[in-house]
């Protein structure tokens, strides 16, 4: 029998790409050949917004694979991952809301499910100040974690020198997200970048999925 993985994303500032990671992450997994499914946390529902425009897009293209996306309630969370859970997806995507701290009980438990749990995070000071505290708590809950880099710059300085101090906190995704036009047009028109017939950022993906798939025991 095939096991179910659920994968997180989380991290307490806005605007940091857990959304971004979770919809191109699906998409790998269904190109994989995986059933899969979305859980949308946030009240703001971007995930969600970005599968209703899979879906439209679906019918004028039935090729594009399907990737559903649920709207779940943190207050809630019990019953949206027992729901998941019996859904017979290979891989659940948990997309969170920013400010953790509001709901941290909330989601600390919600992590606790999770098989493996990414936090993104930019090449600068201020996220790496929001993203250090998170990590740190996640480690003393038993969560395994590790920081994705986003929006970076491997040509800057600040890029190596964030990098550098990520791995002295945790885990660090060995492949990290450049940042390429290309992946916010994707998300417009409700697609992934391994949708594209050619992208510059479809491997990068390929082997941040490879690398998750093997952290959580896919």
């Amino acid at each position: 029998m095939r096991k179910q993985r659920i994968i997180m994303a989380s991290s307490p500032k806005g605007g940091v790409g857990k959304s971004t990671l979770c919809r191109n992450l699906l998409v790998c997994a269904a190109h994989g050949g995986k059933k899969v499914l979305g859980l949308d946390f946030d009240a703001q529902g971007t995930l969600a917004t970005w599968s209703k425009r899979r879906d439209t897009l679906r019918q004028a293209i039935p090729d594009c694979l399907p990737v559903p996306v649920q709207q779940a309630d943190l207050s809630d969370w019990r019953a949206a991952i027992k729901k998941a859970k019996g859904s017979g997806a290979d891989v659940v995507l948990i997309d969170t809301p920013p400010s953790v701290e509001v709901n941290i009980s909330a989601i600390l438990s919600l992590s606790a499910e999770a098989d493996f749990l990414l936090v993104p995070c930019q090449p600068s000071q201020d996220d790496l100040d929001s993203a250090t505290p998170w990590m740190e708590r996640l480690t003393a809950a038993g969560v395994r974690a590790a920081f994705v880099l986003n929006k970076a710059n491997r040509r800057t300085r600040s890029f190596g020198a964030i990098r550098t101090r990520l791995l002295s906190l945790g885990h660090v995704c060995p492949v990290e997200v450049p940042a390429l036009e290309e992946i916010a047009e994707a998300s417009g028109k409700g697609l992934g970048v391994l949708d594209l017939s050619r992208s510059s950022s479809g491997e990068t993906f390929s082997g941040m999925w490879s690398y998750v798939a093997r952290e959580a025991k896919l």
